[in-house]
């Protein structure tokens, strides 16, 4: 059998010789038929005419030969035998003519045949997979530009060569040769050897040829090459293993969701309003299902087995709802990652503290592969509520602590309005016990005794509060009457100190929400702190100025800065001042400023404090406004 690739010798000349052939056979036969005396059966020898034409030309040709050829028979019959009666002759020309017919009409199928099996070996020659011929002696008989590329050797080199030798490819087994000699056919793997030594896995299958009497004579083999999906699929094999075990080993939970739910509200999410679009995702935030979880996935969960967990929704496990269709409302506007703390049910019937983080890699499709991983921080949470209770147990012993150091001043104030009392009651005593009592005297001197027993209850109202262990209570404060109220604790201490103190706010910009008591402690704090670092200035004077004005952002709360002309922060010790057990004073706690932040951060607001230049120091405390009206209860807003 010839390769199935022809190298480009020319055949044109070939066609024209037998071209010419046939034109002077028939030139040959006409004149013959025509001037000579033999029978015109001789015209029979057309036919030789067009068996050439049909080696040579194409169907067009062929046809056109065989009407010819008849043409000219018939012309060497009327010059011969026109106007002869009707004899033998006329049966001549019929055999002559049917003859020529006959030999046209075979040579156009034969012609048609050679041109399908030309086009379907030079469709074999040109695709991409390999075609090798061998016949019965596994002799390599047919090799297309296929086999070629993939093998290496070219055809002239492969044909000739035994399959097996060439290609170091060993017989099928006997399970695929029963097969192949019963059904005619085979189709499986098989390993190859190419030129350059390289081992290929083919994608093969096997036909068997058959001879004119239908016997088997050979094989015809189609190859595709599987050596690079082979790798791919065994780097696939290898990355899935990894990322399974990877996923399985990991410390914290995973699970993979399968959110294809909400793909067709991804492809045009900006189609819709928030509210449309919120409220589908509602309406769908249930069919997102566990496709797969880790160990410690079930177990955060209390579930013996990650299997148990396939198929179950997501949107059960949280406690609030509405963080589940955030994430899907993230994950739908296109965004790839989110983070929030939430809590999830357990199936034991206990809440769990998580951390959620929602990623959607890059390679998932359709939502289909959503990785939601939870790091449990219940134990952490439950830490931070006993650290509070702590911090509410060191700001109690602060307070008793700070009111020790300010005695003296409370019992000046408690003595004063007690002294006033004493002075106008002996006055009223000596304005009645006249001859003629002075009945208005005595009535001032009562009332001047009354306003004096107010005060000195207001005193120890404040004292008590401060001492006293309750709950904290939020309400609108204004922090110009605390300051006032504070100021006047400290008045003795800072008159001590030589410590001017200056108020400057605007009542109408002052007002924030809080509990009376704990606020009371941060500016007492922050005062006796201001008073006592300025007691050792001797070279200018020592002001403490107290500014209250509304915060940076607008209608976001108010903003109390304590600004003193003292010797400053120790720079070394700047940032950790409001750390516990931090302190810039030879016999302090370290705990006032801790507090005072943690007090801060209660209250939603916050503390800084920093050097001040030339010299002195500020500490800024910012607070939010107060809760709008139908925000609050009549009373109080508990923290």
């Amino acid at each position: 059998m010839p390769a199935l690739t022809r190298g480009g010798h020319p055949e044109q000349l070939q066609t024209y010789g037998l071209c010419l052939a046939a034109g002077g056979i028939a030139l040959f036969v006409f004149l013959i038929n025509t001037m000579t005396l033999l029978r015109d059966a001789f015209a029979v020898l057309y036919v030789l005419v067009v068996l050439l034409i049909a080696n040579a030309c194409g169907l067009r040709a062929i046809t056109l030969t065989g009407a010819g050829c008849i043409a000219l028979t018939c012309i060497s019959f009327l010059i011969k035998h026109f106007g002869e009666p009707f004899d033998g002759a006329y049966l001549r020309l019929a055999v002559s003519i049917t003859a020529i017919g006959v030999a046209t009409m075979l040579s156009v199928r034969d012609r048609r045949t050679r041109d399908a099996l030309s086009e379907q070996v030079r469709m074999l020659a040109f695709t991409h997979d390999t075609v090798i011929v061998r016949d019965a002696e596994d002799t390599i008989i047919g090799w297309n530009d296929g086999a070629t590329k993939l093998y290496g050797w070219r055809s002239d080199e492969a044909i000739g060569s035994k399959g097996t030798v060439l290609l170091h490819g060993g017989n099928i087994s006997s399970h695929a040769a029963e097969e192949l000699q019963s059904t005619g056919q085979w189709s499986g793997e098989i390993t190859r050897k190419r030129r350059d030594g390289q081992w290929i896995v083919l994608d093969a299958r096997w036909i068997t040829r058959l001879d004119s009497s239908g016997r088997a004579c050979g094989v015809i083999e189609f190859g595709a090459d599987l050596t690079e999906q082979k790798h791919a699929a065994a780097e696939r094999e290898r990355s899935e293993q990894q990322y399974s075990a990877i996923f399985q080993a990991v410390g914290f939970a995973i699970y993979e969701v399968d959110c294809s739910v909400i793909n067709i509200l991804a492809h045009n999410p900006f189609d819709f309003s928030v509210d449309t679009l919120q409220e589908r995702l509602e309406r769908l935030s249930g069919r997102p299902y566990i496709r797969d979880a880790n160990h410690a996935g079930a177990e955060l969960l209390g579930q013996p087995n990650p299997r148990d967990m396939a198929g179950t929704s997501i949107s059960a496990l949280f406690v609030d709802q509405r963080i589940w269709i955030d994430i899907l409302y993230s994950l739908v506007r296109g965004k790839l990652d989110y983070t929030v703390e939430t809590t999830f049910n357990n199936s034991e019937g206990r809440e769990v503290d998580v951390v959620l983080r929602v990623t959607r890699p890059t390679a998932d499709v359709g939502f289909r592969r959503i990785l939601v991983m939870a790091l449990d921080v219940t134990e952490r949470n439950e830490a931070q509520m006993k650290l509070r209770a702590a911090h509410a147990e060191l700001a109690h012993a602060d307070r008793i602590t700070t009111l020790g150091q300010l005695a003296v001043s409370i019992a000046h104030e408690v003595n004063q309005p007690l002294s006033a009392i004493t002075t106008f009651a002996n006055s009223g005593q000596r304005w009645l016990a006249r001859t003629s009592p002075n009945i208005g005297e005595a009535l001032s001197c009562f009332d001047q005794i009354a306003a004096n027993s107010s005060r000195a209850a207001e005193v120890i109202t404040r004292v008590r509060a401060l001492t006293r262990k309750e709950t904290s209570f939020h309400t609108e404060l204004d922090l110009g009457d605390l300051v006032k109220e504070v100021t006047l604790l400290l008045r003795k201490e800072s008159a001590g100190k030589q410590v001017e103190i200056r108020t400057y706010y605007d009542p109408a910009t002052s007002l924030v929400s809080g509990d009376r008591i704990q606020l009371q402690q941060i500016i007492m704090n922050v005062m006796m702190n201001a008073i006592q670092a300025m007691s050792s200035i001797t070279d200018r004077a020592r002001v403490l100025e107290i500014h209250i004005k509304p915060a940076i952002i607008p209608m976001k709360g108010a903003l109390m800065s304590f600004e003193d002309t003292g010797p400053g922060f120790n720079n070394s010790t700047e940032a950790d001042l409001f750390e516990p057990f931090v302190t810039t004073k030879a016999h302090g706690m370290g705990m006032g400023l801790s507090i005072c932040r943690e007090i801060a951060c209660v209250h939603g607001g916050t503390i800084d404090a920093a050097n001040r230049l030339p010299y002195g120091a500020v500490v800024t405390v910012n607070l939010p406004l107060p809760a709008a009206p139908n925000d609050r209860s009549d009373d109080a807003v508990r923290s």
